[in-house]
C-alpha cells in the first residue's frame, strides 16, 4: 500500500509539474516528493532493497534541503523599496533570490534634465525603468507622449536589437533602474519563467504608452478645434 502510494505521489507531482498546476520553485513540489519517497522507503521495510534505499533517503535529503532553502530565502533575503518595485514591475513572480541576482546585473541611478535615455533609429543598449521623475518620448521633433514613475525604456526593442521606435528624454530629475540589453536576455535566457513575466510586463506598458500618447494627441485636436476669439 506505501509502495502505491510513494508511485502515485511521485508520477503526480512530476505531472502537476509539467501541466503547470504547480511551480518547481515552490514548497509543494518537494513536499510532493518527500512524501512520495518516505512511503516507498516505508514499503522497502518488507522488501528491502539498497538501492532503491539509497535512492529514496537521497530524494528525502535533497527535498529537505529544497525547503529549507526556500524557507531561508523567504526568511532572510530582504529588498529594499526600490528594490521591490522594480521587481513587482517587471518579473513579480520571481523568488527573492533570483530577483537578487537580475538587480546585480544593474544599477539604481540619478540621471540629470536632458539626459538621452534612447535615440531614435540607434540599437537599444540599456533597459531603464522610470522610479521617479518625468520623460518624454519624441519623434523627430516632436513629442508624442510623457511617462513617469513605473514604466519601461527600450523594452519594446530590446529582444530583438532593433532599432529605437521614438528618442527618450528626461524633462526633469529622474530615478532609474538600468540593465544592459545582453545582462538582460541573458538572465532571461537562464529563468525561462521570468519571461513571461516580462513580456505581461512589457504589454503592460505598450498600452500605458498607447493611452498616454492618444490623450496627447486628443488634447492636441481639442486645442486646434477651438474657435478663435
Amino acid at each position: 500500500m506505501f509502495g502505491t502510494l510513494g508511485v502515485i505521489g511521485y508520477i503526480g507531482a512530476y505531472l502537476s509539474l509539467q501541466l503547470g498546476l504547480i511551480k518547481g520553485d515552490g514548497y509543494l513540489f518537494p513536499a510532493l516528493n518527500l512524501c512520495a519517497a518516505s512511503a516507498v522507503l516505508i514499503s522497502l521495510t518488507r522488501d528491502f532493497n539498497p538501492f532503491s534505499m539509497t535512492i529514496e533517503i537521497s530524494w528525502c535529503v535533497i527535498s529537505i534541503i529544497g525547503m529549507a532553502r526556500l524557507y531561508l530565502v523567504h526568511r532572510f533575503v530582504t529588498l529594499s523599496e526600490e528594490e521591490a518595485e522594480v521587481a513587482r514591475r517587471i518579473v513579480p513572480g520571481l523568488k527573492k533570490d533570483k530577483v537578487r541576482r537580475l538587480l546585480r546585473l544593474g544599477q539604481f541611478v540619478d540621471a540629470p534634465e536632458g539626459e538621452i535615455l534612447t535615440v531614435q533609429g540607434e540599437p537599444v543598449r540599456e533597459v531603464a525603468m522610470v522610479l521617479s521623475g518625468l520623460c518624454h518620448i519624441e519623434r523627430g521633433t516632436k513629442h508624442v507622449a510623457s511617462i513617469s514613475v513605473g514604466a519601461l525604456v527600450g523594452e519594446l526593442t530590446f529582444a530583438t536589437g532593433a532599432p529605437a521606435t521614438a528618442s527618450v528624454r528626461t524633462v526633469t530629475p529622474c530615478r532609474l533602474f538600468l540593465i544592459r540589453r545582453e545582462a538582460l536576455l541573458g538572465f532571461l535566457q537562464r529563468n525561462p519563467e521570468a519571461m513571461a513575466d516580462m513580456e505581461r510586463s512589457v504589454a503592460g506598458d505598450l498600452r500605458l504608452k498607447l493611452a498616454a500618447t492618444t490623450d496627447r494627441f486628443s488634447g492636441m485636436m481639442t486645442e486646434r478645434d477651438k474657435p478663435q476669439e
